[in-house]
């Protein structure tokens, strides 16, 4: 854990306001749930990801897709990729998501682009990259992507279809 020196008290509801600078930082919005965990003698506060839940299910899944159409596949929360699968699973796995993503699929639209897409803010730059969003009770908890450096594939309507299927799918599996 890193020290902030932010210091806070407790109201008389038993409430603490987190810093704004802190929740810019870690793209904490109004609304979003939190996780609390205690830990010996501190209280440990994390943003809530719906899609950890999948755990091994979503690896699994993605080993499929990927399976079955070649491409790479992902399983991100709205922020980070959690599961991936195929020839850039390494690259993929634990990548910070650009704030253009981000933002798209937050709009609960699809994404495909070819010809290179920044899909990380370390610069990860992929030929091709498809996703739809993960949509549980409304609100966009993660999505599903495939992605690939080979230019000789190519991201059509069935593919989308594919990861439409995908997205729905896994908000079911949330949802129960």
């Amino acid at each position: 854990m890193k020290a902030t020196g932010i210091v806070r008290r407790i109201d008389e509801l038993g409430r603490i306001v987190i810093p704004k600078e802190i929740r810019r930082i870690l793209h904490i919005r109004e609304g979003d749930p939190i996780e609390i965990y205690t830990s010996d003698d501190s209280v440990v506060l994390k943003k809530y990801a719906r899609v950890r839940e999948l755990g091994e299910y979503a690896e699994t899944y993605c080993q499929a897709l990927c399976g079955a159409l070649g491409f790479s596949a992902a399983v991100a929360d709205t922020e980070t990729v959690l599961y991936a699968a195929g020839p850039l699973k390494k690259r993929l796995s634990g990548l910070t998501l650009s704030a253009s993503y981000t933002e798209k699929m937050c709009q609960k639209q699809a994404l495909r682009e070819q010809d290179g897409y920044l899909l990380s803010q370390n610069t990860e730059s992929f030929k091709t990259v498809a996703a739809v969003p993960i949509i549980i009770n409304g609100d966009v908890a993660g999505s599903v992507l495939f992605v690939s450096d080979d230019t000789r594939l190519s991201i059509g309507e069935p593919e989308l279809a594919v990861l439409k299927t995908a997205s729905l799918y896994l908000a079911k599996q949330l949802e129960e």
